[in-house]
């Protein structure tokens, strides 16, 4: 497609990406997905409290400036014309929130990360107003209720921020995700800056509606916010605006998605019933639904895939978002100093048995006392459940009251087995997703739904930790060799705006080469371990129940042991409301017919 106007490598597309914890500039071949140079610069992570996490704003700008500027460089010294860029896109975290005043370009306070919990006596109060349903707003947004959305960010700045009232008074105020951030900055700022948004990153603010994708009065009024401090909303692919100074001046910004579903489009999951799994410090899995808007019932978003030009049709997902995944294992080494590496040598059967327990093919011909002394395989799986809910669990729960919790521990409990479990954790949260999944999709075609989910992420290259998930999971996980899943996503974005790449060319000359993980362990073992992780999340959920803790873990106990209780418990009810009807057309009929 890119023939002749270009050099060997075809037009070039740059990708501005700010993760949560880099920035990275990266320039894209169109031909063939290549990164041809690319550079990134660590992001400084402001905690002030436990839960709170901040960015600083100017610091994002300055280092995205920073890794422009050496990129261009470094294709520079590579011989490779810099003036074959066409387009630049951008992919970001979504949900960190960022406020600035449009006259002086400053920001008014950090940039408040998605994850970030400060705004959760806000989120108290919200869930209290309506009878604690983390639904309200669902059928308008999409959303759960939820601290990690940026509107409750906004409330809480506006609400302890003094800069940020009076900058919202005087209407100089201005509301952006990071890709607001990047776009008004990339396009002269105070001067000409344009101020808008994409439709992924709109969705994760909880004041977009999902169906007509546009900014609703009615979810601004439920959180009191201004509607005059938010950007346009626009598609993935089309041009937001032009690069007005340094190296790529001119440049058209001509593409921009959230960082998970430009992953899901950059691993090439674009058809209805393909999953992606992106495992960083937290983890996201996201199932393409297609053309199909589904509400879920089982405590996922309702999402968008994408939107590839204004006038293209809209893609949308199903997603779990779980707030605890790779930033457990870096706990686990930075808080408790614990050795997070897991023994191993090239002996295959090794890795197995650490899943397989006493109920595989293993042990059915080597006792428990062999695996050690005989085999010459590692020590024998320890009992140990970990639930990771530091500031609570997100879906499918969507609880902020819940608290981590660690279950099994003994005098024999070792580093190696509380790092097993932390893993395990990663993978019983991606099954309770994967699971939701299924339920909400009960009508599909079972050939559309595949026990295949992509992997990708940061913690995806720890071999050990993909397959712990696929022995939890008992899916197989495909882990194709893309680099910055999220960056070709963005890249393939602004190249459907250039008109240099389309979807069919990119599934047939983007693919990479894949590296797979079969699970090992047995069905029976599998449900054995999700019953223990089970029960402990239901004790996280109940941590501080003091006074009903003993009733809620047998009502736990009967919703066991007989699925038709919340039917029979519902009987009474429903004789009590049969026979007061009865009695009322006893008593009209006695008044009309009285008695001589």
């Amino acid at each position: 497609m890119n023939e002749g106007r270009y050099g060997r490598f075809g037009a070039l597309i740059g990708v501005a990406y700010v993760s949560s914890t880099h920035c990275r500039f990266l320039i894209y071949s169109t031909k063939n997905a290549e990164v041809l140079a690319y550079h990134e610069l660590k992001l400084r992570q402001i905690v002030h409290n436990a839960g709170w996490l901040e960015y600083d704003p100017a610091e994002i700008w300055k280092h995205m400036q920073e890794c422009i500027e050496t990129a261009y460089k470094n294709l520079v010294i590579l011989e490779i014309s810099p003036h074959d860029i066409i387009a630049v896109g951008i992919a970001n975290q979504r949900g960190t929130t960022v406020l600035w005043n449009k006259q002086t370009g400053q920001a008014l306070h950090n940039a408040i990360g998605w994850s970030d919990c400060r705004s959760t006596t806000l989120l108290k109060s919200l869930l209290h107003n309506v009878k604690r349903n983390v639904n309200y707003l669902r059928y308008r947004s999409g959303l759960p209720l939820s601290s990690c959305f940026s509107a409750l960010k906004i409330k809480w700045l506006l609400e302890h921020v003094p800069a940020v009232a009076k900058a919202i008074e005087q209407e100089q105020c201005l509301f952006g995700t990071l890709d607001s951030w990047l776009i008004w900055n990339l396009t002269g700022g105070v001067d000409v800056g344009v101020h808008s948004t994409d439709v992924t990153n709109a969705h994760y603010t909880s004041l977009m509606n999902v169906a007509s994708q546009q900014w609703d009065i009615k979810l601004c009024k439920f959180f009191k916010l201004p509607m005059g401090i938010l950007p346009r909303i626009r598609s993935n692919s089309e041009i937001f605006g032009y690069i007005v100074e340094g190296p790529l001046m001119g440049v058209p910004i001509a593409g921009v998605m959230g960082e998970q579903p430009a992953a899901l489009l950059g691993q090439l999951c674009v058809k209805a019933g393909q999953n992606v799994c992106t495992l960083d410090d937290s983890c996201f899995v996201l199932l393409n639904t297609g053309q199909q808007m589904i509400e879920s019932e089982s405590g996922l978003i309702t999402g968008i895939a994408h939107k590839l030009g204004p006038t293209a049709v809209t893609h949308f997902t199903l997603e779990g978002a779980i707030s605890n995944a790779g930033s457990t294992i870096n706990w686990l080494r930075q808080g408790l100093r614990i050795n997070t590496e897991i023994n191993s040598n090239d002996n295959v059967v090794e890795s197995l048995n650490t899943f397989l327990g006493e109920s595989s093919m293993i042990s059915s011909s080597c006792s428990s006392s062999m695996l050690n002394a005989e085999c010459g395989l590692a020590a024998k799986r320890s009992e140990i459940t970990f639930v990771p809910a530091f500031h609570g669990l997100y879906a499918p729960y969507w609880r902020y009251d819940a608290r981590g919790i660690i279950l099994g521990l003994t005098s024999q409990t070792t580093a190696e087995n509380i790092t097993q479990a932390a893993y395990e954790a990663t993978g019983f949260q991606i099954y309770e997703v994967l699971q939701a999944f299924k339920r909400d999709t009960p009508n599909w075609d079972p050939s559309c739904m595949q026990p295949v989910l992509t992997f990708g992420g940061e913690y995806a290259e720890d071999s050990h930790l993909v397959q712990f998930i696929a022995d939890i999971i008992g899916w197989m996980l495909e882990r194709p060799q893309t680099t910055s899943p999220a960056g070709m996503g963005a890249m393939i974005a602004a190249g459907v705006t250039m008109r240099v790449v389309s979807l069919p060319y990119a599934t047939r000359m983007y693919a990479p080469p894949t590296d797979v993980f079969s699970p090992t362990t047995t069905q029976n073992r599998r449900e054995l371990l999700y019953r223990r992780w089970d029960y402990a999340v239901k004790k996280c959920l109940h941590w501080n129940n003091y006074e009903t803790y003993e009733a809620d873990v047998e009502l736990f106990a009967q919703r066991e042991r007989d699925p038709n209780l919340p039917i029979r418990r519902s009987i009474p009810g429903s004789v009590f409301l049969t026979t007061s009807f009865a009695l009322l057309l006893l008593a009209s009929f006695l008044k009309n017919n009285r008695l001589t």
